[in-house]
């Protein structure tokens, strides 16, 4: 069953002129429970992409589906953590995870009622990454890994069924970024939900997703399809296995590809 439809998307900045266009008639289907990762030149609209579906733009052709409906804004049942784990720095970490129940029109009207019940769900969830006891410090006395965590943690607090991860890791050095690998690799474990990740990682996209697509360079288009069919959960290790290395590399060429086809093309206007 399909949590994501896309047919036909395209959006340009300023209007529909090919200079114009960022993405141009995606077609994507992503299943429930699914953990697929988008990767592509930088440039290519990835960052646009995620936007749309989190209802943030509206494309100007073609439809987005969420479970069945259009998506023509935020919606309740989707998590979001970006690169910056962008956090309230008066609220203490508890409270900046709590937020969206705070806000959120299916929870606002009970939250205070509910509010410890709340609490103990915020508290699984720092302890299911790794910050157990931490949620009473405030975000700048987190180091970064520790905010990101956070940061999925506020992503995932309504138990949302799909959860969109916009370069998630991208800003942390190579070891918290293994760390969170594994704990993004756990929480899939006990918990049921769907995954779309955008990252510029090839190792990263092949160590924790089912699926990656490759995109084109502008404007951005889905070229290329690639199943990863390693068990999950997956060891740190298997990154040194030669099926592993095929992936990335294979991943590696086709991203060069669509640069090398990009770089062969005339600019707008040009003659012959």
């Amino acid at each position: 069953m399909s949590v994501i439809d896309i047919e036909g998307l395209r959006l340009g900045y300023g209007g529909m002129a090919p200079e114009q266009l960022v993405l141009d008639g995606i077609d994507l289907h992503i299943d429930s429970g699914e953990f697929a990762a988008i990767v592509g030149p930088s440039g290519c609209g990835k960052s646009t992409f995620m936007k749309l579906l989190s209802g943030l733009l509206t494309p100007q052709e073609g439809q987005i589906l969420i479970d069945n409906e259009p998506v023509t804004g935020p919606r309740s049942q989707v998590g979001m953590a970006f690169q910056n784990a962008i956090m309230l720095p008066w609220r203490t970490t508890l409270d900046n995870i709590l937020l969206p129940l705070e806000v959120a029109p299916a929870t606002k009207s009970d939250f205070r009622h509910r509010k410890a019940q709340y609490r103990r769900q915020a508290e699984d969830l720092l302890t299911a990454v790794g910050l157990e006891g931490m949620g009473s410090k405030y975000p700048w006395e987190l180091s970064g890994g520790m905010r990101q965590r956070a940061s999925l943690c506020r992503a995932m607090i309504h138990e949302p069924p799909l959860l969109l991860l916009d370069e998630p890791f991208g800003a942390l050095d190579a070891f918290t970024k293994e760390e969170l690998w594994l704990v993004l690799q756990t929480l899939r474990q006990h918990r049921t939900f769907t995954v779309l990740m955008v990252t510029h990682d090839l190792t990263e996209a092949v160590y924790l997703s089912d699926t990656v697509y490759v995109m084109s360079a502008r404007p951005g288009r889905m070229l290329v399809r690639q199943n990863i069919t390693f068990d999950q959960p997956r060891d740190l290790d298997i990154r040194f296995e030669p099926g592993f290395v095929s992936h990335v590399h294979d991943l590696r060429e086709h991203i060069r590809g669509t640069r090398a086809q990009a770089a062969a093309k005339p600019a707008v206007g040009a003659t012959s």
